[in-house]
């Protein structure tokens, strides 16, 4: 359990973020798809990225790390999977877990055994599994629950025709067809066939930043026609020009800093993000400018400033973060600051993450004194300032610390880890513990340093 120590001053400093999770693992798929190879620049080295990086270097990609200077130099070999066997274990890493699935089905003839922790195996895979199974891409021997880890897969490669995917519980299963599903080697292009996806309702953020990459790797580009269906052409992935792909910073991550801005006041700079980030988290920007933050979007930083004296408090409002639900945490946990009450809608599918993040969530503020409803799809937070403050300076009092449950979910930890860097008893002393700090390293790793590094 880790105390946070109440910052007490606006902040003047920089944060560099680490590079996306979801660009890190789709570029390393995309390279190994590539023929010849690729260096990525800015890579994350977290739990989820290590895991895929496993992956891969099990199944013998010839891969050269140096963590130092966040970089990984992947040798591609144009949709060819090296082993024919493999024991694969994805943790909770669902971007590994969808992507590797996809991607093994390239190579006719192997056969791999999946499995992924308790959590793991309980995330929904069937959207994806139901999908190659009816290309007859792959078959699967599932060896528990029908459409979960653990599975063994044999691979039958991609031979083109038509599926309607089911991706309302992940966008990453599109996504993962998407990636795959059209890589073949440049001597079988000629005679290859295209594939056509059918994918309704499905969130597009994630979707969008697939089909960007895809084309930093020589894929045509393509979008979902009226009957939102994708026409995927064969295609020959190849390394970028340069030799090099370089990782956007993660601005998932970004959005805990530009909250801790709004609370604090003063300057931050982010280095390495640019005014047009493929990261649909970027809209969130949108949602702490209502309350006062503002960020001035350069070439190669953005730069987030909030007046001191701002009044951040607002009426109630209700807010759709459908297209940005990663930052939904980071929204809720500081609710209890942000003045009048907030109806948070379009999460539904949170539920099915790490964690029910809507049910954590609840939970957790309802331990803070705060009033929730808790609804299939939505959260509404009805702050409560002075109950909040209370139950601290009781804890206090009895020796003890409010702590919050983090369900082995990273965005629980960084998220509250904001509200707890506000000043509560006005004293500077913690009054807030995160549980289980480590469960950080699934996408940041110094994040803990990096919030301790913005004092004086």
């Amino acid at each position: 359990m880790l105390p946070i120590q109440p910052l007490n001053h606006p902040l003047d400093g920089s944060v560099t973020l680490p590079g996306s999770k979801s660009i890190t693992n789709r570029a390393l798929i995309l390279a190994a798809m590539s023929a010849g190879e690729t260096r990525l620049e800015g890579a994350l080295f977290s739990r989820d990225t290590r895991i895929m990086l496993t992956a891969l270097e099990t199944l013998c990609f010839q891969t050269q790390v140096t963590e130092e200077t966040a970089s990984i130099a992947i040798k591609g070999l144009g949709s060819s999977v090296p082993a024919q066997t493999a024991r694969i274990d994805v943790g909770n890493a669902g971007t590994a877990a969808r992507f590797l699935t996809a991607f093994l089905a390239l190579n006719a003839g192997g056969e791999y055994h999946l499995d992924g922790d308790a959590a793991m195996r309980d995330r929904p895979m069937s959207g994806l599994t139901d999908a190659l199974s009816a290309l007859r891409a792959a078959e699967f021997n599932f060896h528990e629950k029908p459409g979960h880890f653990p599975f063994t897969l044999k691979s039958h490669s991609f031979r083109g025709g038509q599926v309607t995917v089911d991706a309302r519980a992940s966008s990453q299963i599109l996504s993962a067809l998407l990636l795959a599903a059209p890589a073949v080697s440049a001597s079988f292009l000629p005679k290859a066939q295209a594939l056509q996806i059918t994918c309704p309702d499905v969130r597009p953020q994630y979707v969008a930043i697939t089909l960007k990459m895809r084309e930093a790797f020589g894929a045509q580009p393509v979008q979902a026609d009226d009957s939102e269906t994708y026409t995927l052409h064969p295609t020959a992935y190849t390394p970028p020009a340069s030799g090099i792909y370089s990782v956007e910073p993660d601005i998932s991550a970004a959005s805990y800093f530009l909250a801790l801005t709004l609370i604090h006041g003063g300057t931050l700079r982010l280095p390495n993000l640019n005014s047009e980030p493929l990261q649909g988290d970027a809209h969130f920007v949108e949602v702490l400018a209502h309350h006062g933050l503002h960020v001035d979007a350069g070439r190669n930083a953005w730069i987030a400033s909030c007046d001191p004296s701002n009044d951040r408090r607002r009426d109630h409002r209700e807010i759709d973060f459908r297209f940005i639900s990663d930052t939904f945490l980071t929204y809720a946990a500081i609710a209890p600051l942000l003045g009048e009450s907030v109806r948070i809608t379009g999460i539904g599918h949170t539920r099915r993450q790490e964690t029910d993040r809507i049910a954590g969530m609840a939970a957790e503020l309802s331990k803070l004194g705060q009033l929730v409803k808790e609804e299939d799809d939505a959260l509404t937070i009805q702050p409560k300032p002075n109950e909040l403050r209370a139950r601290a300076l009781k804890a206090r009092k009895d020796g003890r610390i409010l702590a919050i449950e983090t369900y082995e979910d990273h965005r629980f930890a960084m998220s509250f880890a904001i509200l707890a860097s506000y000043d509560l008893l006005g004293d500077g002393k913690p009054w807030l513990a995160i549980k289980d700090p480590d469960c950080c390293a699934k996408t940041f790793p110094g994040f803990f340093d990096a919030l301790e590094q913005l004092r004086p």
